[in-house]
């Protein structure tokens, strides 16, 4: 009786053990941190015709305020903590859209306005220049590739 109760004892202890292994269980990997320029976005300027810009579950769509192109990208990668990303384009239409295989991206939110320098291909991110305005500070001249956004409600 003694050594039945014992292997009953051992055998609930080892049932008990087998639960706790690191094999039976497995981790949950975390979410990745959503990218921080999820939103509606309308073009403030400095010399690309009017158009809107959505950022939505992994892409970007550009379309023309008065209906006359659209152009859609895939997000490739996004670095909140550097303020970067990278875009692939995938399709569009109309006489006028930004188009290209790639584009690498560098931005600044700064409350509701949003300040991207793009540039072509993904060899390096670019410096972003004239932050909050898209203009030279000598000159006023706008700056190639910089966009300026306000946030739609």
């Amino acid at each position: 009786m003694r050594i039945s109760w014992l292997a009953t004892a051992i055998a609930v202890a080892m049932l008990a053990l087998a639960g706790c292994s690191s094999d039976s269980t497995t981790a949950t990997p975390a979410p990745a941190e959503a990218f921080e320029l999820d939103a509606s976005w309308i073009y403030l300027g400095p010399s690309d015709v009017p158009h809107e810009l959505k950022i939505d579950d992994g892409s970007m769509a550009f379309t023309d305020v008065g209906g006359n192109w659209a152009s859609n990208w895939a997000i490739k990668s996004y670095d909140n903590e550097h303020h970067q990303f990278r875009l692939a384009f995938t399709s569009g239409t109309g006489a006028y859209l930004p188009v290209g295989e790639s584009e690498s991206a560098t931005y600044e939110l700064s409350g509701t306005l949003l300040t991207i320098q793009l540039t072509p291909g993904v060899a390096s991110y670019p410096a972003l220049q004239g932050a909050g305005t898209c203009t030279g500070a000598a000159d006023g001249m706008p700056i190639a590739g910089c966009k300026l956004y306000i946030k739609k409600n």
